[in-house]
């Protein structure tokens, strides 16, 4: 009886059709996925890992020739959303949503060696590497060209990208140095000797304490060692 099951079971299979792995429709799937994104990121800026994180077990039996489109929901982020459009072996078309795995790298300057906050940043600071990132957070600094001539505020290692809230234009004052406090108020302007407790650029605020009157002050940087008074602590 086994052998006779065995038999019928052959031919019933047609020797000229072949095979389809069941994960060939989630390679296509991935692949348009692939193309949805980078119509959106340079791919000689970025590069991508794409994984299935949820896709809908009747999506996955179908005909990978019946996937006919996969785009992007949303922004791209590390859990992303993307519309499936596909056909069904009734021949209708149907719409799902489904969830892939973003891992992303973008070519970037990184550092050579660690610098210290208040280092003046030179092009031969960088070389340029592939660097893992969450697209949809991180906004590292790409262009060489915006780094150099601005002051790190924090120690950055080596290897490391460089963010804007990291770098500033060069300092006009720095944390401990003697400050000119200008006071303008009703036409009337007072100038006092002072010291700063923070460094800063042009139109920071910082923090100034003056040894004459005892007291705190907020300041905003207007030149060279000179800060405007903003308010007394």
């Amino acid at each position: 009886m086994a052998l006779l099951i065995c038999i019928n079971a052959l031919l019933l299979v047609d020797p000229h059709t072949p095979v389809r792995p069941f994960n060939d429709t989630k390679e296509v799937i991935i692949e348009k996925a692939r193309e949805s994104v980078e119509n959106h990121y340079s791919p000689e800026q970025y590069r991508f890992n794409i994984s299935a994180r949820w896709i809908p077990g009747s999506l996955l039996k179908s005909d990978p020739e019946h996937v006919k489109s996969v785009e992007l929901k949303g922004v791209l982020k590390e859990y992303s959303t993307f519309e499936v459009i596909y056909r069904r072996e009734n021949g209708k078309v149907h719409d799902v949503e489904i969830q892939l795995l973003i891992e992303a790298q973008q070519k970037l300057p990184v550092l050579h060696e660690r610098l210290i906050s208040g280092t003046v940043l030179k092009a031969e600071d960088f070389g340029i590497r592939w660097v893992p990132v969450r697209v949809s957070r991180d906004k590292p600094i790409s262009d060489i060209r915006k780094l150099e001539g601005k002051t790190l505020r924090r120690m950055v290692n080596a290897g490391e990208p460089v963010y804007s809230s990291e770098v500033s234009l060069p300092y006009l004052v720095k944390a401990g140095e003697e400050v000119e406090l200008i006071f303008n108020e009703q036409g009337i302007q007072i100038e006092l000797k002072c010291e700063s407790r923070q460094s800063g650029s042009r139109n920071e605020e910082v923090k100034i304490y003056c040894k004459e009157t005892r007291k705190k002050y907020l300041g905003k940087i207007i030149g060279p060692g000179v800060v405007e008074w903003l308010k007394t602590q």
